[in-house]
């Protein structure tokens, strides 16, 4: 008699536990290498793999909250201005007479 289908498929539940032992191991990485907390929320929401209950905007939102504004400082930049165009006449140039050289004789290997 053949195998049930049943018998050879893994349960849902033992895809549910195998996908959540994934995902912690994937946020330990990410918390190894994440510079601070925000960082590593930011990572673990890019992969997918936040623990539940945790919203990104949310996070966000305080982070903005909590940093400093940067101040601007705007400065005018001194603008160049181009210089005016000259109006002169055409110059003509003298030719110059220079020798013709002579076409380089090319040399062929003799096997």
């Amino acid at each position: 008699m053949p195998a049930k289908i049943t018998d050879t498929r893994p349960t849902p539940e033992t895809l549910h536990a195998v996908e959540e032992e994934t995902a912690a191991g994937a946020r330990r990485i990410v918390a190894t290498y994440s510079k601070d907390f925000f960082d590593g929320v930011t990572l673990m929401c890019m992969l997918g793999v936040e623990p539940s209950g945790l919203r990104y905007t949310k996070v966000a939102s305080e982070h903005e909250e909590t940093q400093p504004k940067k101040a601007t400082k705007r400065t005018r930049k001194a603008t160049k201005k181009a210089p005016a165009k000259k109006t002169t006449a055409k110059k003509t140039t003298a030719k110059k007479t220079t020798a013709k050289k002579a076409p380089a004789k090319k040399t062929t290997k003799k096997a």
